[in-house]
């Protein structure tokens, strides 16, 4: 089972508004609203590919209440605690005519200390039950970066797989717990990294810097649809199919959780498994709201994800480039 810790969860709406001019009143034909927060949507993903799936974090207020109706509605399993602050807001304002997404994200309410070591005899007892431990998100008000370290710590400790995906700060700080896996987007990794990618060559750069740092093994995701994987088999890049998008708000959480459901459930080659979490991606682009994707349709589209071997002794199968 793969546990993912939200501690920052939200309650996430996106709205579809064509030609968006500020200053205007608009009217939304489209709007999706969701149990949100990256690790909450990594779930969304999972449970979507078949993967047995758990989503845990902090969540109050009437905001909390709505977050854990979302993931019930999913069919998501969930074991969040309960704080007196209110659960943030996010909102996405997606604009199809010009490609143009905006988004607001509130940081979120504070947690206390007796909330916060609720949470860690609540973890305690929810790891017993994972082989994996997926921390994504930002880290709410009250909390420092030590706190998740300190989670990472101890899932390291358990023996289990733990994935990192956060904001560079807190990213920078988790790399120290050598966590087996961080899934960086491109702007994330060149703050943690401390140089831009500008051309192709950087992004195995950043990949090594990764791992120099502590990870075991990291992906970085960019914004035009190409994707980079460093394990020890090698690194990898990856192409994904050109789609009609209406918000990659999320893709970066559908590959992730392509990837995981690929290398740790499906035992796919890696070579298969970046197909597969890159045709997540690009699905997810093809629709409103955060891992919503289709799984025939990523599918479909993860076996015209063109992939090419940069280093290392892998063998690409039929359909590469």
């Amino acid at each position: 089972m793969i546990l993912t810790v939200t501690l920052n969860a939200a309650l996430a709406r996106t709205l579809v508004v064509p030609s968006l001019t500020f200053g205007h009143r608009h009217r939304a034909p489209t709007s999706v609203s969701l149990a949100g927060g990256k690790g909450i949507n990594v779930a969304r993903g999972l449970r979507a590919l078949g993967v047995p799936v758990l989503a845990t974090g902090f969540a109050g207020g009437r905001n909390g209440d709505a977050i854990r109706d979302g993931l019930s509605e999913a069919a998501i399993p969930f074991d969040l605690v309960e704080i007196s602050g209110e659960s943030r807001n996010s909102v996405a304002i997606v604009d199809p005519m010009n490609g143009v997404q905006t988004e607001i994200n509130e940081h979120g309410p504070e947690v206390s200390p007796t909330e916060a070591r609720e949470f860690f005899r609540r973890f305690e007892y929810l790891m017993e039950y994972a082989d994996v431990v997926v921390f994504a998100g930002s880290v709410p008000p009250g909390l420092e970066e030590s706190y998740l370290t300190s989670l990472v710590d101890r899932a390291r400790e358990r023996g289990l797989f733990t994935v990192v995906d956060s904001t560079p700060t807190v990213l920078k700080a988790a790399l120290r717990s050598k966590p087996s896996l961080v899934s960086p987007n491109q702007h994330e990794a060149e703050s943690v990294a401390g140089f831009d990618f500008m051309v192709e060559e950087d992004f195995p750069r950043g990949l090594s810097r990764l791992t120099e740092l502590g990870a075991e093994s990291a992906c970085i995701t960019s914004p035009e649809g190409h994707s980079y994987f460093k394990g020890k088999e090698g690194v990898i890049s990856a192409l994904a199919p050109i789609v009609e998008r209406t918000s990659t708000i999320g893709s970066g959480d559908a590959y992730l959780a392509g990837l995981l459901c690929g290398t740790l459930y499906r035992k796919l080659g890696v070579v298969e498994a970046v197909r597969l979490a890159a045709g997540c991606a690009a699905a997810n682009a093809e629709m409103p709201g955060a891992c919503l994707f289709d799984p025939p349709r990523a599918e479909e589209l993860a076996s015209q994800v063109e992939v090419e071997v940069l280093s290392g002794g892998l063998q690409q199968s039929p359909g590469g480039h």
